[in-house]
């Protein structure tokens, strides 16, 4: 989604501040200083909840600037939770074989860095710790060292055109099993859910443009509550967390291929937004925009 169009989706009209971004902190609640390679989403493991608790705790405007010493009020454990908890019990007998091809045809691979945790890991990738865990035979979460190879879920093997900056990056490379599954989920081709997210964010989340759209899929904050209300159907879902912003891009563009009846028409709504593509026609930028998206499709096109 164009940073400089968005505006023009025909969405209902929101309030102009973030919907993330309402709640002050609350001096009841714990306190945690922020330390050197901490991120949102480490510390938000850690505590048992999810990111957008802690940005809407403290009125963050950019989940991606956090300071080290800065102080973050950490919401109550009744709050909206990560997938992730703090503690887990160790299971009374060691994980079941895990075939490969249930992560989106293979697995990749991660070095534990100093610090990390495999909750910090599935964080950082985007992906559940637990998969991690079972994927690596791991009894333990606790039990894991620096320098250690993990598997992680994701793989080039499918995908024999795959950029080198997705094969070579294990950050980029776990998304791929949850662009798969929430394409498949909603009816998008999974070629066309790829290039879009290498054409907006080159699948990263980090990225934030400067009108304020997130993540993967570029998703704007009145946007991705439309898209979690009114087409998914649950609202505590946030853009900020890698699998939901997947999952509202998928939506979103799933609903577009209904509503414009046409790839290519559906591909420029995104991009330019649907109310201005039926009002106007292509901008400029749009046409380029298009061509971009279609020819970055053969590199996401699976064995």
């Amino acid at each position: 989604m164009h940073s400089t169009l968005r505006r023009t989706i025909a969405l209902p009209v929101f309030a102009g501040s973030a919907v993330l971004f309402l709640a002050s902190p609350a001096a009841a609640h714990e306190s945690h200083t922020v330390k050197p390679g901490e991120t949102l989403g480490h510390i938000a493991q850690d505590h048992g909840v999810s990111v957008s608790a802690i940005v809407a705790e403290n009125g963050i405007t950019n989940p991606n600037r956090i300071r080290v010493g800065q102080v973050l009020s950490i919401p109550h454990a009744d709050a909206p939770a990560s997938s992730a908890p703090a503690a887990a019990p160790a299971p009374t007998q060691g994980p079941k074989p895990v075939n490969p091809a249930d992560f989106g045809g293979g697995v990749g691979s991660y070095t534990v860095a100093s610090g990390d945790s495999l909750s910090r890991i599935g964080s950082k990738l985007g992906v559940s710790w637990k998969e991690i865990a079972n994927l690596n035979g791991i009894s333990s979460p606790y039990r894991i060292r620096v320098g250690q190879v993990l598997q992680v879920p994701g793989s080039a093997a499918s995908y024999p055109n795959l950029p080198s900056r997705i094969v070579n990056d294990p950050v980029r490379l776990a998304i791929l099993p949850s662009l798969e599954k929430w394409s498949q989920h909603y009816g998008v081709p999974t070629d066309l859910m790829m290039a879009i997210a290498w054409q907006e964010s080159g699948w990263r989340n980090d990225q934030i443009s400067s009108a304020g759209a997130f993540g993967i899929g570029q998703i704007m904050p009145a946007t991705g509550e439309w898209i979690a209300t009114s087409i998914i159907g649950d609202p505590s879902l946030s853009r900020i967390e890698p699998e939901d912003n997947i999952r509202m891009s998928a939506a979103y563009l799933g609903w577009l291929l209904v509503e414009m009846g046409d790839e290519d028409q559906a591909i420029a709504s995104y991009y330019q937004g649907q109310g201005s593509v039926r009002a106007n026609g292509w901008y400029t930028s749009t046409h380029s925009y298009v061509a971009n998206v279609t020819s970055h499709r053969a590199m996401f096109v699976s064995r």
